[in-house]
C-alpha cells in the first residue's frame, strides 16, 4: 500500500511538472508592445495624461491605470484572452463609465470594439473601436472612435501618442531584491492565528527598497495592522531603513544579511528575520527583547509568493 501510493504522488508530481504553465502561449503576449510606463499627448501634441501598464496575475491579464493630465479623472482597465481566443477589456472610470471590449490583433493593431448606452433616449446604442498600434521607437497610438449610427460613420474621441518612459537603471544585485514582489500567507502573531502579505519593491530607480507588511489578525483578532519601511543599502552592505506602522510607531532599523536571511532591528527592542527558506518560502520572525537580554517570540508567519 505504501508503495502504491507513493507511485500515485510521483505520477501526480510528473503530471503537474509537465503541465504547461497557463497563459504562455503566443496569443497570450500579443498586447505586450502597449506594456510600460506612458507619457500620452493628443493629437495637437498637448500632454493628455500618463498611463501604466503592466502584466499581472502570472501574466494572464494586462491592468491598465490611466490619470488625465488635467486632473479629476482616472481610469482602470483589465485585459485578457477570454474562452474564445478573443481579446477582452473591462474599462471603468472616474465618470462612472464602464465599457466591455471585445476583439484581437488586425494587421499587428489591436482593436478592440464594444457598445455604450445611447445618449439619447431611444436612440441606438453607441459603437466603440479602440485602436492600438506600435510605433517607430517604441511609441504607441491610441486612437478611440465611436458611432451612433450603428457603425456605418465613425468620429475620434481620443488620439493619442504613448511615449515610454524609461526608468533608471540602479545596477546592483542585493537579498532584499532578491525578494522583489509580492508575498502572501499565515502565521500566529501574539497566539493567534494572522493572514499576512507582504509587497518588496525596488523604488526610486532602484536605490532603495519599500517594504510593506499587512496582517489581519493577532492580538485584536481581525483587526488590520499595516506597516512600511524604506530601505537603504550601505557600502558596507548592511542597510539602514525607518519603520512606521498604524499603530503610530516609527523606528529607526539596521540590517545585516547573513546566508540567506536578513535581520532587521528596529527601535533599541524589537528584531525582525526574513529568512528564505530552500522550499521557496519566505519565513519573517518577529521578536522583543527581555530585560535578561534574551529573544522573545512573538510572532512567525510562512509566506509563499504571489
Amino acid at each position: 500500500m505504501i508503495f502504491a501510493a507513493l507511485v500515485m504522488m510521483l505520477s501526480l508530481q510528473q503530471a503537474q511538472a509537465a503541465r504547461p504553465r497557463p497563459c504562455t502561449a503566443p496569443l497570450h503576449r500579443q498586447f505586450d508592445f502597449w506594456l510600460g510606463v506612458w507619457d500620452v499627448v493628443g493629437a495637437a501634441g498637448q500632454f493628455a495624461g500618463t498611463n501604466r501598464i503592466e502584466l499581472v496575475d502570472g501574466g494572464c491579464a494586462l491592468f491598465e491605470s490611466w490619470s488625465s493630465g488635467g486632473g479629476g479623472y482616472t481610469g482602470r482597465s483589465l485585459s485578457s484572452v477570454g474562452g474564445d481566443g478573443r481579446w477582452r477589456q473591462t474599462w471603468v472610470d472616474s465618470s462612472g463609465l464602464r465599457l466591455e471590449l471585445v476583439g484581437g490583433l488586425v494587421d499587428g493593431k489591436m482593436v478592440l470594439e464594444g457598445e455604450t448606452p445611447a445618449s439619447a433616449p431611444g436612440g441606438p446604442p453607441a459603437r466603440n473601436r479602440i485602436t492600438w498600434s506600435p510605433e517607430p521607437e517604441g511609441r504607441v497610438r491610441q486612437l478611440w472612435e465611436t458611432s451612433a449610427d450603428g457603425g456605418k460613420t465613425y468620429t475620434s474621441a481620443f488620439d493619442g501618442i504613448y511615449h515610454p518612459v524609461k526608468k533608471a537603471a540602479f545596477e546592483t544585485t542585493s537579498f532584499l531584491r532578491t525578494l522583489a514582489g509580492g508575498w502572501i500567507g499565515f502565521g500566529t502573531v501574539m497566539k493567534r492565528e494572522a493572514h499576512v502579505e507582504l509587497t518588496i519593491t525596488p523604488v526610486l530607480g532602484g536605490r532603495f527598497v519599500r517594504l510593506h507588511w499587512i496582517n489581519s489578525g493577532g492580538k485584536d483578532g481581525r483587526d488590520l495592522f499595516e506597516g512600511m519601511a524604506i530601505y537603504e543599502e550601505r557600502p558596507d552592505e548592511t542597510y539602514a531603513a525607518t519603520w512606521w506602522d498604524s499603530l503610530g510607531a516609527r523606528h529607526p532599523v539596521t540590517a545585516t544579511v547573513e546566508g540567506a536571511a536578513l535581520t532587521a532591528l528596529w527601535g533599541e527592542r524589537g528584531r525582525t528575520s526574513y529568512r528564505l527558506l530552500d522550499s521557496g518560502e519566505l519565513e519573517v520572525t518577529d521578536s522583543v527583547k527581555r530585560p535578561d537580554a534574551s529573544w522573545a517570540e512573538f510572532g512567525r508567519s510562512t509566506l509563499k509568493r504571489k
